[in-house]
Parts: C-alpha cells; sequence; structure tokens
C-alpha cells in the first residue's frame, strides 16, 4: 500500500485514542517499513512473495514488543512496534488476493461490507500474494516509466497484482476497508490484552501520549 494510505489509514483509525505526537511515532515507523532498504530481502514487512507464516511471525513479534514496551514504560519501543505490525497488516490485504477471494465467495457487495477476519479466506488454499521482482519492482515505481514496465511483469509479481492505490482500479477500495477495520481491530485487541493483564491506566496513558 502506498505510504499517503498507511498515514491515512492509521490516522482515521486511531486518531481518536492517542495524542497527536504517539500517534506521529506510530505513523513514523509504520512508514519506515518503506524505506528503499526494506523493499528487496524483508518479503515478510509486506506480506509479498507468499510469506504469510514468515509475516504473521512478525506481527506477533511486535504485538509482544508492545506489550511489553507498554508494560515496562518503554512507550517508545510500544508505538514503534505498533507502527510496524500495522504496516504489515495493511499491505496484506493490498499485496495479497485476499479482495478477490472475498468477492468470489460473497458475490457483489461494497467495499465497506468487507470482513477482514474470515478465517476461511485467510487459510484459503488459494490465497496468495504477489512475488517482489527486485529492481524490476522498483523501477515499476517510477510514475514517468511505470506505465511501460508493469505489463512486462509477470503475473506473479507484486507490481501486476497490487492494490496498493486507487491506479489499481475498485479493488482497492475494498483493500482499503479491509486495513482500515483490521487496524481498529487491533488496536482493541491491544486493549483487551493490557486489561486483562491489569496494565495500570497511568501505563496505558502514556502509551497512547495522555
Amino acid at each position: 500500500m502506498k505510504t499517503r494510505y498507511h498515514i491515512e489509514i492509521t490516522q482515521q483509525a486511531l486518531s481518536g485514542y492517542f495524542s497527536t505526537h504517539a500517534l506521529n511515532d506510530v505513523i513514523k515507523a509504520n512508514i519506515q517499513q518503506d524505506k528503499i532498504i526494506y523493499m528487496l530481502g524483508h518479503d515478510h514487512f509486506h506480506v509479498d512473495g507468499n510469506a504469510f507464516n514468515e509475516s504473521f511471525e512478525y506481527i506477533a513479534k511486535q504485538e509482544e514488543m508492545v506489550l511489553d514496551g507498554i508494560e515496562g514504560f518503554n512507550v517508545s519501543s510500544a508505538r514503534s512496534a505498533l507502527g510496524r505490525m500495522l504496516h504489515t497488516w495493511q499491505d496484506f490485504y493490498s499485496h495479497s488476493n485476499y479482495v478477490q477471494l472475498w468477492l468470489a465467495k460473497v458475490g457483489n457487495t461494497s467495499p465497506q461490507d468487507i470482513v477482514y477476519d474470515d478465517e476461511v479466506i485467510l487459510h484459503h488454499p488459494d490465497l496468495v500474494s504477489g512475488k517482489n521482482y527486485g529492481l524490476m519492482e522498483l523501477f515499476a515505481l517510477i510514475p514517468i516509466i511505470s506505465h511501460l514496465i508493469i505489463p512486462l511483469m509477470p503475473q506473479d509479481s507484486h507490481a501486476q497484482m497490487n492494490l496498493d492505490g486507487p491506479n489499481a482500479g475498485p479493488l482497492f477500495q475494498f483493500a482499503y476497508w479491509a486495513a482500515f477495520k483490521r487496524t481498529v481491530s487491533i488496536f482493541n485487541g491491544i486493549m483487551l490484552q493490557l486489561n486483562a493483564k491489569d496494565i495500570s491506566q497511568k501505563q496505558i496513558s502514556q502509551f497512547l501520549g495522555k
């Protein structure tokens, strides 16, 4: 998903809970995963190349770091870990064929109606994500030549499969809404775990920057 949509989704989903400076910490860590140095050799950051298991393990590790950071009053670590895990989840919907499988299952529906955690689809044998073809993928991101490069890319490439922005067509809105709903769910899940662990309101408030 393009950086502007990572930012937009995270802001819209979480701005009611975090202070501005705390949310900026989360967003900064989120979009840092799209640095050029992380575009190659880090498929698990972006759920590319069918790296589902590795990506979900990475997400679980970041969630653990969020909880440990809050419990240990290390809010910087906790916010950064949250940003990283949100990035990976948000990319899951724009880099895989989850949306296509959802539409094949339910038929015609609106983007806002998409279910972000359909267990059948999450474990579907046909669930795939685009392969990162290295430098060609980077060239495909350059606006002035992307229209020349993308048609030459394999059908299983990230360049061909992604729903990273409106230019990808109407399915982008489905990926957008699934990512938004997942972002809200992640935050709510963390709050539930903090309450279950009997974390103090002071620790939670520091994490939220309030």
